[in-house]
């Protein structure tokens, strides 16, 4: 996995303390909490509650420029590079800044930190998810400012 790839992981989440890390997606939710329910659950590196709230044909997009590099196709492949990635960084949280909903699109500002070599390590980042019919069905990142 590249670095762009690796940092664009960790910004995967935000930390949304007062939402059960568990939670199950429902149609009829606003597009903002099936996100903060989602972030919640990568904050508590809880790999089954996060694929219980993507559609099964998630798509994971890292936006840089003009390319756009398809990092997971489907849920499965979601499911797999976090594990990998929670193993890696036991550390990983985010923490949200601004969340704005538009439509069935979430746009989150979001700083990310983990512990790298005893350090810690943060960064910011534009996330854009979409939700359909109470599911994540893409999330783009955008490049991270340090």
């Amino acid at each position: 996995m590249t670095s762009i790839r690796y940092y664009g992981f960790v910004l995967l989440g935000l930390l949304i303390t007062n939402l059960p890390a568990h939670a199950q997606s429902s149609a009829h939710e606003p597009p903002t909490r099936i996100v903060e329910q989602f972030l919640a659950a990568y904050n508590a590196h809880n790999v089954e509650a996060m694929l219980a709230l993507v559609h099964p044909t998630v798509q994971w997009l890292s936006v840089d420029g003009a390319a756009v590099a398809v990092e997971a196709d489907g849920a499965e492949t979601l499911g797999e590079a976090m594990s990998g990635y929670f193993a890696a960084l036991p550390s990983s949280r985010s923490t949200a800044e601004a969340i704005m909903e538009a439509g069935h699109f979430v746009s989150v500002w979001e700083r990310a930190q983990w512990e790298s070599n005893g350090k810690t390590r943060t960064q910011r980042s534009l996330a854009v998810y979409e939700v359909e019919e109470g599911k994540i069905r893409r999330v783009w990142y955008y490049p991270a400012q340090r």
